[in-house]
């Protein structure tokens, strides 16, 4: 039996606990916690850019060991497709927070 667990070791949004506010990153931490567990619903509900975060950092790693012919375009593609999908969840949090609190 572990005496603890990951989840004991997150660290605190230092936007959130000034602001109430969620940044673009919150739950990015509780989602990879999610995705380790096996949780992978849980885990794309907490922080939807988890995965295609973790596709790019992959895809770069293998491009700078095995030079991919278009391996910095793809990356460029992916990188772009990540962080809209932050700027979205972003958005979306930000338009239900302002819904939920008045």
């Amino acid at each position: 039996m572990l005496l603890f667990s990951i989840s004991d070791y997150l660290l605190p949004c230092p936007v959130k606990q000034l602001t109430g506010l969620e940044c673009p990153g919150c739950g990015f931490q509780r989602s990879f916690v999610a995705l380790m567990r096996g949780d992978l619903a849980d885990s794309l509900h907490l922080y939807p850019a988890l995965i295609p975060f973790l596709f790019t950092w992959i895809l770069l790693l293998l491009h700078l060991k095995f030079k991919f012919r278009n391996g910095a375009k793809w990356i460029t593609y992916s990188f772009a497709a990540t962080a809209v999908i932050v700027f979205v969840n972003f958005m979306i949090k930000m338009v239900f927070n302002f819904h939920t609190h008045h």
